[in-house]
């Protein structure tokens, strides 16, 4: 992992392996020490253009669940049109040639949820698929096929069909593979995940939906691919849940998100998205949020941290969204996480999910940028102290802040070596001296009106 510098220190007669963080992000208190009148900011980002518009695509109503890959200079967009037809449709729309192409318009049962990998191979490979009995019933109102779909079973072994002989009945998540994304083919005929996967987590209506966004990506600090999906907690109320694999057929058990302060019965984290945040040893997340299933109060995009993919700390609001036309959810949806460009992150919002604009139905994805590693930080507004560690790998300190103008910020290394910050600097270089060289070292911070976003060596 390069942001990671690994050391070996003597304790008694005993060699004890240590782990360094090169980059710190100040994103709660589990990454300081010793603070006093200190607290974590979270900033938002600036809304800068509109990518896929709907109407101007001749797209009827909404599109949703997007998977966004970096191509060039510009983007791909894999997402759902949900009314293109009577079967719906998944589309490839490339933000360069504002062409949009229809990739799995007969696979009913992945025009839901289909997330996109990029593979280490070349290929590509999506994971998706959603099935009900409103599904089979929709099938058998628009005389649409489906014996020739691969079976699967509800968590709850009910019997949908008199001539299913399997023990699988038909909903679950499928794993296909494609070299251009515009031709899939299954990597086997059944899901990778089925509707009594251990751990599953959907208690509503009795069985498995697998009905919403699925972020999935290979995660360099596992060395595994991991996959975050909604867990339906009861009616109205969502959550997270998380699995992983090391070749996205075999999965491990499901496991619910951990944080604290989550209320099950009222809070709602929808259409999660998550990455590995670069240069960090951390995950960043992003939801889609309300503080109760009906009629919230409080409704915005939460931006999340994790160690270990499964325990995550809240930092708040990371952008205040509306509310849907019928008061049920965020009329926002998170569609991607960060992308690097250079010194700031691309983000990307569907904006208008569930009608918003009421009078069109439309639903637009949205550029949103923000300075890159800027997106929390540590602040006092009086006199405020705190220390942290990191793993020193040259012999300069790379910093991003903002002082007021009465501000400052002290910096600290091992008790020797001070620097006094002003102003508001995004790549601030401090030559430090070359005896800190791999090792871990302490810094003790002393600031007054002012923001530490990040530190990096």
């Amino acid at each position: 992992m390069y942001y990671l510098h690994h050391y070996i220190c003597e304790k008694g007669s005993d060699m004890v392996l240590k782990t360094a963080v090169a980059k710190v992000i100040f994103y709660g208190y589990a990454c300081v020490h010793n603070y006093e009148n200190v607290e974590f900011v979270t900033n938002s980002p600036t809304r800068h253009e509109t990518v896929i518009d709907t109407q101007s695509l001749n797209l009827p109503v909404r599109s949703s669940y997007h998977t966004i890959l970096k191509n060039g200079d510009g983007y791909d967009f894999i997402f759902r049109n949900r009314e293109y037809s009577l079967k719906g449709s998944t589309c490839l729309y490339n933000s360069e040639s504002n062409r949009i192409i229809n990739v799995l318009e007969d696979m009913y049962h992945l025009n839901h949820n289909f997330c996109v990998i990029e593979s280490h191979d070349g290929d590509y490979y999506g994971i998706g698929g959603m099935h009900s009995r409103y599904f089979l019933d929709f099938c058998n109102r628009h005389n649409l096929k489906i014996e020739k779909e691969p079976l699967i079973r509800y968590r709850n072994a009910e019997i949908v069909s008199p001539k299913v002989h399997s023990k699988y009945h038909h909903n679950g998540l499928y794993l296909m593979r494609s070299a251009d994304m515009l031709h899939w083919e299954y990597v086997q005929p059944l899901p990778v995940i089925s509707g009594i996967h251990p751990g599953h987590t959907d208690n509503f209506l009795g069985y498995s939906k697998f009905d919403s966004k699925i972020s999935c990506f290979y995660s360099n600090m596992l060395q595994q691919y991991i996959l975050f999906i909604r867990a339906n907690m009861g009616e109205g109320r969502r959550w997270v849940q998380t699995t992983r694999s090391k070749d996205l057929v075999q999965w491990e058990p499901f496991e619910l998100l951990k944080m604290e302060g989550v209320d099950f019965d009222n809070d709602n984290y929808y259409h999660f998205d998550a990455m590995e945040y670069p240069g960090t040893d951390l995950f960043v997340g992003l939801s889609a949020y309300t503080n109760r299933p009906r009629y919230p109060t409080k409704i915005c995009i939460k931006l999340m941290f994790s160690k270990d993919g499964v325990h995550w700390v809240d930092s708040g609001s990371i952008l205040d969204t509306p509310m849907s036309t019928d008061g049920y959810r965020n009329s926002v949806q998170t569609t991607s996480v960060f992308f690097d460009k250079g010194d700031y992150y691309d983000m990307f919002f569907n904006e208008n999910y569930d009608g918003i604009a009421s009078s069109t139905k439309s639903s637009t994805v949205v550029n949103y940028k923000i300075p890159k590693d800027r997106l929390v930080g540590i602040s006092s507004q009086g006199l405020g102290r705190f220390e942290f560690e990191i793993g020193v790998q040259s012999d300069r300190l790379i910093l991003n802040y903002a002082c007021q103008d009465n501000g400052y910020i002290k910096l600290t290394i091992n008790d020797c070596e001070t620097f006094i910050l002003h102003g508001d600097t995004l790549n601030k270089e401090l030559a430090i001296d070359k005896k800190y060289m791999n090792r871990n070292v302490q810094i003790k911070v002393e600031m007054e009106e002012s923001v530490l976003y990040s530190v990096q060596t």
